[in-house]
């Protein structure tokens, strides 16, 4: 018997198939690649900023001050974005057991990668914070309006947001659906200010890492090269350890370095090795 099946007759006689296939993890891993790149491996809104019952918010970086200015950027991006002034703002030091894990600070990347960042934890702070005193105060957070971390509504009442939050944390992950400001709310990002690292440069304070000093502290310099360091003769290693300061050559296979008691007089001495 001749019998053929058309694509309609198929369907009509079996009905529709629909497989939906789920995959596990699969939306909570879409939402921590549409974060910003620090957010990633860092999303408790918690790990970012702090706000204490006595009115001081603390923003949290994972990239280091070194005279660059970025506390001051930082700053300005978190001041935006949350509608505090810069005074009220306090940008802490990196702490490997605190901050949140933002890699190397190298590459220009610090705004870019901190300041996108802080720019979305901070907005996510803000919209909680105005939610929860929508809430207090009964008025869609939509009414509401902030000056210096105070948020007042039209009929004249206000709550701050350390009376909302105080020492308690926000105990909340970042999400991918937070709304930041235009750029053309912005109040203090590309404004000038006077730069938070400023007063320790003028001063000469020990401010930056490179200023650290510990007791007994040496400081090193590699000869870089294998090739190079094969080519050293032992007698130059010799004559190097005589040099005012230096403490110490040392070879392991191709790797060479020296050992001084100060910065400059470790790289006179890997320059003269390289001679």
């Amino acid at each position: 018997m001749d019998f053929q099946v058309t694509r309609r007759s198929f369907l009509v006689g079996t009905g529709a198939l629909l497989v939906a296939v789920s995959v596990p993890g699969l939306s909570s891993l879409a939402d921590r690649w549409a974060l910003p790149l620090s957010l990633r491996g860092n999303r408790r809104l918690d790990t970012w900023l702090r706000i204490d019952a006595g009115g001081t918010v603390t923003a949290f970086s994972g990239k280091v001050e070194l005279g660059q200015g970025i506390r001051t950027a930082l700053a300005q991006v978190v001041s935006d974005e949350l509608d505090v002034t810069i005074d009220r703002l306090r940008m802490a030091s990196v702490d490997t057991g605190r901050s949140p894990d933002e890699g190397r600070t190298a590459g220009s990347d610090s705004v870019a990668d901190s300041g996108s960042a802080l720019r979305h934890a901070a907005a996510q702070a803000r919209r909680i914070l105005l939610d929860n005193a929508g809430a207090r105060l009964t008025v869609a957070p939509g009414e509401l309006r902030v000056d210096d971390g105070v948020v007042h509504t039209p009929d004249g009442r206000s709550v701050s947001y350390w009376e909302l939050l105080g020492d308690r944390g926000f105990d909340a992950d970042l999400r991918p659906d937070v709304i930041v400001k235009a750029p053309a709310e912005s109040r203090s990002v590309g404004t000038s200010l006077p730069r938070l690292d400023l007063p320790a440069k003028v001063f000469g304070e020990p401010a930056f890492i490179q200023d650290l000093r510990l007791p007994d502290m040496v400081h090193a310099r590699v000869v870089r090269g294998g090739t190079v360091a094969r080519q050293v003769p032992s007698g130059a290693e010799d004559t190097v350890r005589g040099m005012p300061g230096v403490v110490d050559v040392v070879r392991d296979g191709d790797f060479l370095a020296v050992v001084a008691g100060r910065e400059e007089q470790a790289i006179a001495a890997a320059a003269a090795l390289r001679e």
